[in-house]
């Protein structure tokens, strides 16, 4: 993250090569029809007031900071308007208008440099819409448009983790989203969300691709290594389609355990891939202070209940893998579940927790496992419960239909897609897969 710019490369938004959202005049009411257009108008702004108010309002609870401000750059690229303001104890917001020739913090986030103010030196460098100990300034922008900024605001100096700033750069794409699909629907699409294009199955090995920003429709980044801890193999796979999205992700902790996990959404909203990127990077930020796999899941689920207010609801299974090579636990949300598989049997758990993030209640708790060797940890998302016996017999059985020897020898992707293909045979679709062997 950068606390300072190249003021040469920062230029005004026409210059930056952008499309700005275009600002609409006033309308004059010549007839019946006209007023009630203009009466939703009015309604459809409201209630994206109060949209924008409460996702800044989830922002500033869920850092624990003061205060949020969301700028929108003008027609003309040359001045930032205050659109939303949010403050924990009611207290000023920053100015109704700035000129964008003054605001060289906003330019050098808009041109692509989130800008992190961690104490008040920091402060007094830059042109601070209000004035405060510690803040963060990061660009609201879509694939073609540059919205604006959003300033989040602590009245003390406080440090920022890598990890904080990435989830804060969903939120901003929240509200470019929100933008977007105001202006959709003001246009007269009746209401219908614009969908993002279907994306290709994917059980590709780990890579190190930087993750995709949260406003586009690239893939969710997949795990950048491999653990460093031998005892384990790990695998991932994800199903096509445009619902649900899914995910699946691992890494070692600076303590010795491994955490993985695999989540999906089940929703046609353009920022579906947003909450599963929002999701894994919670719950790489809690991990290492989460004693258990149920205690993880717990914080994530506030952190993201606060991004998000009203739940946007996600499935998620988590395994975190102690240091000795023998041991895990294992936690799940919403419709997710982990199986344990030998060559001779499968045996099914699921959960009636609710989604991740629909609820600022829940508690999760966690089975504590113990894996043989060779036995494969499957664990799923987005797959109702096998409550049946007969179900689970026949996924069991399917599950049998290589040889005990073939089945030990197959690797970690070709097992997935096996498993992935017997749950499809008794009626269970998993949108995500994780795998975690004992060598």
């Amino acid at each position: 993250m950068q606390s300072g710019i190249n003021q040469h490369a920062a230029l005004p938004g026409e210059l930056l090569g952008v499309v700005v959202p275009k600002v609409r005049e006033p309308q004059v009411v010549t007839s019946p029809s006209a007023a009630a257009g203009q009466a939703a108008g009015v309604a459809r702004q409201e209630k994206l007031d109060q949209r924008l108010t409460a996702v800044l309002r989830g922002l500033v609870s869920g850092f624990a900071c003061d205060a949020a401000d969301f700028y929108t750059l003008n027609a003309a690229s040359n001045e930032l308007a205050l659109r939303s303001h949010y403050h924990a104890e009611e207290g000023e917001p920053g100015a109704a208008r700035r000129k964008l020739a003054d605001a060289r913090a906003d330019i050098a986030a808009m041109s692509g440099s989130a800008i992190v103010l961690e104490d008040d030196v920091q402060v007094a460098g830059w042109p601070v819409p209000v004035w405060c100990g510690a803040a963060i300034c990061l660009p609201v922008a879509s694939d073609e448009t540059i919205h604006g900024t959003l300033w989040l605001y602590s009245s003390q100096p406080r440090s920022f983790a890598d990890a904080e700033i990435e989830l804060a750069e969903v939120v901003a794409g929240r509200l470019a989203v929100e933008l977007e699909l105001n202006a959709w629907r003001a246009a007269g699409n009746g209401g219908n969300d614009p969908a993002p294009a279907p994306q290709p199955a994917t059980d590709e090995a780990p890579s190190s691709r930087p993750a995709a920003s949260p406003t586009t429709t690239a893939r969710i980044a997949r795990p950048a290594s491999n653990p460093l801890v031998d005892e384990w193999e790990l695998a991932g796979w994800t199903t096509d389609g445009l619902a649900p999205q899914a995910f699946y992700d691992w890494q070692t902790l600076p303590d010795g355990r491994t955490l993985v996990v695999t989540g999906s959404i089940d929703c046609a909203d353009p920022m579906a891939e947003g909450w599963l990127q929002a999701a894994r990077i919670a719950l790489r930020a809690h991990a290492g202070d989460a004693t258990d796999a149920g205690e993880l899941l717990t914080s994530a689920n506030h952190t993201l209940w606060l991004a998000s207010p009203g739940g946007e609801g996600l499935a998620v299974s988590v395994a975190m893998l102690d240091v000795d090579g023998t041991h895990a636990s294992v936690a799940m949300a919403g419709a997710a579940g982990f199986a344990r598989w030998r060559a001779s049997s499968c045996d099914w758990s699921s959960t009636s927790c609710p989604p991740l993030g629909w609820s600022e209640r829940a508690v999760y708790s966690q089975s504590r496992v113990e894996l043989m060797v060779r036995e494969r940890l499957v664990l799923t998302s987005a797959v109702t419960p096998i409550s049946e016996k007969r179900e689970a017999s026949r996924l069991s059985s399917r599950l049998r239909h290589n040889s005990p020897d073939e089945l030990r020898a197959m690797p970690g992707k070709r097992a997935l897609r096996l498993f992935a293909e017997a749950a499809h045979s008794v009626g269970k679709r998993p949108a995500g897969l994780a795998l975690v062997r004992r060598r």
